[in-house]
């Protein structure tokens, strides 16, 4: 006799667990089967038997009961919401459920929350100031709200903001906005060349102002390489005070380095084909196990989680139901020759200094690479050196000392 097992798919799942009795058994599962009505965990013991069933085809199976002259007691009810709501007898618990859904769906309609990000130097409390001039505020409703006139009143308002995006989405009002750039205050006019950062000093072209560096000299970042020169006055003009911009090159050796490690062992995880599959529902922050594994059955497992979240339009229920699936994974470990484990230590390096080097054209004068070996923790390490040549003479206003070499960062 073919029975089909109970599927284990679909939303909101529940099952029955029933007993049925009666002389025509035989019968009646050849009847289900016809039918089309999925039994599962099939045990027999004389004339009673005792399987699962899911509540659509419980309702299915009534007819063919009569027919058989069996009759059917209800064991057992499980897994999900629709068992636990189908009385329908209990006006007052589905009159509580209309009037819960009612009261979601009218608090739905009010903004409960303002995010603001995007803002540095203009503070949350001044934007939110400035929306309370307009009636936006914690609770008002949404139908009041105009996203795209909002967006524009605040560029009005708020001089300090160059784009503002107003976004609704739920609750939420989602504020994102990004300020105007400003000048670095105190800057003013450059009239000498520093160092941008620390070199050996290869040469120096001075095109105006005057040298205070020479070739071989090892200067430090931020130091002062060429400075400008005192304006020329006729005789008996009066001196004004000022200096012409200094202009010039100072190619200098500059060194980057870096040091980065490669495993001589890879670990490979590779599927086995065997998957379980576990579902439950969140309520609340509460996690209640539907069916399907309470326990991981594997050892080395990869876990694929999705989530199905109850929402209607704006309205979004404190419930999901979480399907979880559990793929079996065999490991092995591989091992890696040293000498390829060293290249990709280089490589790894090597990709760590490109980042360092700066915008702009620059000459690589030497390569510098020495290996690391440490069997006793399965790696190989690389440091690389790299030397190069470069102009390293940037503009900097020495009248504004309290900067210091950070303007140079």
């Amino acid at each position: 006799m073919a029975i089909s097992i109970l599927p284990q798919g679909g939303f909101l799942p529940g099952y029955l667990l029933i007993e049925i009795k009666g002389r025509g058994i035989a019968r009646l599962m050849n009847l289900t089967v016809r039918e089309g009505i999925s039994l599962g965990n099939l045990r027999s013991q004389g004339d009673t038997v005792t399987v699962r069933v899911s509540p659509r085809d419980f309702k299915r199976l009534r007819p063919l009961l009569r027919i058989t002259g069996c009759s059917v007691h209800i064991l057992e009810k499980k897994g999900g919401l629709l068992l636990s709501l189908a009385g329908r007898n209990r006006k007052s618990l589905l009159i509580g459920l209309i009037l819960f859904c009612g009261l979601l769906y009218y608090l739905a309609s009010f903004v409960w929350i303002i995010d603001i990000t995007g803002n540095e130097a203009v503070g949350n409390g001044e934007i939110m100031t400035a929306l309370g001039k307009y009636g936006v505020t914690v609770g008002v409703p949404k139908k009041q709200l105009d996203p795209p006139w909002l967006e524009k009143a605040l560029l009005l308002d708020i001089e300090e903001l160059s784009w503002v995006g107003v976004r609704l989405r739920g609750v939420y009002l989602e504020i994102q906005v990004v300020e105007r750039l400003r000048e670095p205050a105190g800057l003013g006019e450059t009239f000498d060349l520093v160092a941008a950062k620390d070199g050996l000093v290869v040469d120096v072209l001075v095109l105006a102002g005057e040298a205070a560096v020479e070739a071989g000299e090892t200067v430090r970042k931020g130091q002062l390489l060429i400075s400008g020169s005192p304006v020329v006055t006729m005789p008996g003009e009066p001196d004004p005070g000022e200096r012409d911009r200094a202009r010039g090159m100072v190619e200098a050796l500059v060194w980057y380095e870096a040091f980065s490690q490669a495993p001589l062992f890879v670990i490979q995880k590779t599927k086995t084909g065997s998957v379980s599959h576990s579902y439950s529902c969140i309520v609340k922050d509460k996690n209640h196990h539907l069916w399907g594994n309470r326990s991981v059955p594997y050892r080395n497992y990869e876990l694929e989680k999705i989530r199905y979240v109850l929402a209607w339009r704006n309205l979004r229920f404190p419930v999901e139901i979480v399907s979880s699936r559990f793929s079996e994974l065999e490991i092995s470990t591989k091992t890696v020759p040293p000498a390829d484990a060293l290249q990709e230590a280089r490589r790894r390096a090597l990709l760590e200094i490109n980042e360092q080097f700066p915008r702009g054209g620059i000459t690589v004068n030497k390569r510098y690479v020495d290996d690391y070996y440490f069997p006793e923790m399965g790696t190989v390490g690389a440091r690389v050196m790299i030397e190069t040549l470069e102009d390293i003479a940037i503009p900097f206003n020495l009248n504004n000392a309290e900067l210091g070499s950070d303007v140079l960062s």
